[in-house]
């Protein structure tokens, strides 16, 4: 399992993060305990990503 890290740009949702990495939102926020909020990310925001789950 390989490890990453992905910077959120303006537009970008989870949806279109997870969607863009072939993971879930669900993953997305399980390995990124910052995120208290689903629908609340911010520009600059590191989130960690795991390739290879989904």
């Amino acid at each position: 399992m390989h490890m990453m890290f992905h910077t959120v740009k303006r537009g970008e949702t989870l949806w279109k993060i997870a969607h863009h990495h072939h993971t879930s939102i669900q993953h997305l926020v399980h390995m990124n305990p910052s995120i208290k909020n689903p629908n609340l990310i911010y520009i600059g925001q590191r989130l960690k990503i795991h390739l290879g789950i989904a």
